[in-house]
């Protein structure tokens, strides 16, 4: 396979037609999302395209770090606008999101698995950033419903003594194993099911299979530490919100 120019990106909004064409005869209401989703990733990507271009050659560490940061920014005002139960939750999110992310890419430079260079850095810590976002967002939204459902069952085991995080600890623990849940799932999976982003990559680029194999263990490894951290970080900025320093619930969190 060679490699890619905008002819072929042409050739391929083919399958965007179809996809369209598809919702459109099931009367599906997305033609409209998928249109402007599809020009949107395009200028988006290749916005990035460049960007990273222009880090990659510089190595500077301040842009490295500032481009994270940025990443992360934006990945936590959009896991905010998922989050329906709970308002004034970025920085939740944010927190929640920089927790996951900073812990797995410290262990990986510690560790030596990755040097401190763009090239590394950046793609990977994308790959990290997207799945602690939909971590966040599930875990904080999950959270959020349950305990706003389960008010009465809440309420009788606090009028009995019960201290609020053991009040609480079944809903906690449900929705960090929602924020965790697809990585789970990834996991049992990988391999069998689907081959991943990042070993299909490596194949398409000439690399030995073996070789494509251990970078997605490698990646599969991180991306569960990172959803881990992030859904117990989310969770434990979360349940604070809804009971206050005597143990008492309060739902205007």
């Amino acid at each position: 396979m060679s490699a890619p120019g905008f002819v072929d990106v042409a050739i391929s909004l083919l399958l965007v037609a179809l996809a369209i064409v598809i919702a459109r005869y099931w009367r599906i209401p997305v033609e409209k999302d998928m249109a402007l989703g599809s020009v949107r990733a395009f200028v988006q990507l290749v916005a990035v395209g460049y960007a990273l271009k222009f880090i990659f050659d510089l190595q500077s560490i301040p842009l490295i770090i500032m481009a994270l940061l940025v990443m992360i920014l934006v990945g936590a005002q959009a896991a905010t606008g998922r989050v329906k139960k709970l308002k004034r939750v970025f920085v939740l999110t944010f927190t929640a999101m920089l927790a996951g992310s900073v812990i797995t890419i410290a262990v990986m430079l510690l560790t030596r698995i990755i040097s401190f260079e763009a090239r590394y850095v950046i793609p990977l810590g994308g790959m990290i950033i997207g799945n602690a976002m939909n971590a966040s967002a599930l875990t904080i939204d999950r959270l959020a419903s349950d305990i706003n459902n389960n008010r009465l069952a809440i309420e009788t085991s606090l009028s009995l003594g019960k201290s609020w995080r053991v009040a609480s600890q079944k809903y906690t623990r449900d929705a960090a194993t929602t924020g965790m849940l697809s990585m789970l799932n990834f996991m049992k999976t990988v391999g069998i099911v689907a081959l991943p982003g990042a070993m299909t990559g490596m194949i398409l680029a000439g690399a030995e299979p073996l070789e494509a194999v251990l970078l997605q263990v490698i990646v599969g490894y991180m991306l569960l530490s990172a959803v881990t951290v992030t859904s117990v970080v989310a969770v434990e900025l979360t349940v604070r919100r809804f009971f206050t320093s005597f143990h008492q619930l309060r739902l205007d969190a």
